[in-house]
């Protein structure tokens, strides 16, 4: 039999149930959830940017070989992010005593996902020419299969914490400073400790890996000892539904369809743009010394917009807030793409007012998610906060599957030579054309989706909200 969940919101009942004293919500909980990303991209940021460094030129493994490899990898997340998302919803009947459904995870897959982040980036003296790219897939699935396990309960557990619209604001922006953080510490520490005389070196990536362990842990352990969950559940016996059931129903959920839609082209377009930045200010502006630069402009952006948005959500709600802003990258990357910009300072200036635009989706993202989860309890009765949120992380790794296959399409396509010192105008201005025109896709796209499909307007959230309240109550 599977289990219907109904609300126990009271901080005593709670209480009562996991032996401990369950605190109003406040900073403790804010600084906890910014923590768990923290921990989480630690990792993860090493993973996006250095692993295909590292398969090359340290354990020389071929171009070719591992973009196999990370296909394969996504085709197995398919099936494996819906499973353990599951498996994290069946097993959170009962209230653990470590304190809730999901906080219990922050501390049973920390070692496991850390561990396997380390061996990742562990080059074995002496291991065979012949091993090293089995060894590269097992360590590479292995630490995938970790990081589900840790990042969808972290990421569910948002959505047990409050049920307040403006304090889920909070937590999705303190989320996203966890990640500004985690990649500034990548930008300032790794290149320093992997790279000696330009040369990357396997003993470099060992200790960067070594040091993410040690933090990454003390991050989770901080995120499991401030995060309380609130939203507890209690059993009510229903007729078992199966995966495909379940997944069924997801289809119904319009605002999971239109977060998913809006994320997919969002993270596809900026991951393939922050591949492409290095040959935008090498070959277009011919300004190399500049691409740090441009890629910190992006990052500098949201933390601008960081301490207004809990006002601004209260005022206008996070789906007016979220389309509406995006308005402003709309017409920044329509100016990027239509404007002969030569100046690369020019450049950063318009690119900036855009990212401004991009970053209120981007900071607001995890609080709309959970909205989904509860709008999921709305529709069927059933509280799946695992399911749910591994079918919109899945979403979020085909984008990043997507995109690590369109700078090298695109490149082709304007008949990039690689290792030629100098590319042609034409190249030049086709690199350009590009990473300006993804980004002006996707804004569109994801405006579309979240105006025409995202259905979870101020006022339509608040009247779900008390609903949910009322039936958890009976």
């Amino acid at each position: 039999m599977a289990e219907q969940v109904v609300a126990n919101n009271t901080a005593a009942q709670v209480g009562q149930q996991t032996g401990e004293n369950v605190r109003p919500f406040g900073m403790a909980d804010r600084i906890g959830y910014m923590l768990g990303d923290l921990g989480n991209d630690l990792f993860f940021g090493l993973v996006s940017g250095y692993l295909m460094l590292f398969y090359t030129d340290v354990l020389g493994i071929a171009a070719g070989s591992i973009g196999t490899l990370l296909i394969v990898a996504r085709i197995w997340d398919a099936v494996n992010d819906p499973m353990i998302g599951t498996f994290i919803d069946r097993r959170g009947g009962r209230i653990s005593r470590l304190g809730g459904k999901f906080r219990p995870y922050l501390l049973y897959a920390a070692l496991p996902v850390t561990i396997m982040g380390f061996l990742t980036f562990t080059s074995f003296p002496g291991l065979s020419e012949g091993l090293k790219l089995p060894y590269a897939y097992v360590t590479y699935i292995l630490f995938g299969m970790a990081y589900t396990f840790i990042n969808i309960p972290y990421g569910s557990l948002a959505s047990v914490m409050t049920a307040d619209p403006v304090e889920r604001t909070s937590l999705s922006t303190f989320r996203t400073v966890g990640a500004l953080v985690a990649n500034i510490v990548i930008m300032a520490v790794v290149p320093a400790l992997v790279f000696q005389n330009g040369v990357p070196t396997a003993s470099g990536f060992m200790i960067a890996a070594g040091l993410f362990v040690i933090l990454s842990n003390l991050c989770y352990f901080g995120a499991f000892k401030l995060t309380r969950e609130r939203i507890q559940h209690k059993h009510v016996e229903k007729p078992k539904q199966n995966l495909g059931q379940t997944i069924k129903t997801l289809g119904k959920n319009r605002p999971l369809v239109g977060l998913m839609i809006a994320s997919f082209g969002m993270l596809a377009s900026m991951m393939a743009v922050s591949a492409l930045t290095p040959y935008l200010y090498k070959d277009y502006f011919q300004a190399p010394e500049l691409i740090t630069i441009g890629g910190v402009v992006g990052l500098l952006s949201s933390f601008i917009i960081l301490p207004f948005i809990g006002k601004l959500v209260s005022k206008f709600g996070k789906k007016e807030l979220a389309a509406g802003t995006m308005i402003i990258a709309i017409v920044g990357n329509a100016a990027l793409f239509l404007m002969p910009i030569k100046n690369p300072y020019v450049f950063m200036a318009v690119n900036f007012v855009a990212s401004i635009g991009l970053g209120f989706f981007n900071v607001l993202i995890w609080a709309l998610v959970a909205d989904a989860i509860d709008y999921q309890e709305y529709i069927t009765g059933n509280r799946e906060e695992g399911i749910v949120y591994a079918s919109y992380s899945l979403v979020r790794k085909l984008g990043q599957a997507v995109a690590g296959g369109i700078g090298g399409f695109a490149l082709t396509f304007i008949g990039y030579q690689a290792g030629q010192a100098v590319q042609t105008a034409e190249v030049a201005l086709g690199i350009k054309n590009v990473i300006t025109a993804l980004p002006l896709i996707s804004t569109l796209i994801s405006f579309v989706a979240m105006v025409f499909i995202y259905n979870l307007s101020k006022d339509r959230l608040a009247k779900m909200t008390a609903e949910l309240e009322e039936r958890r109550a009976k």
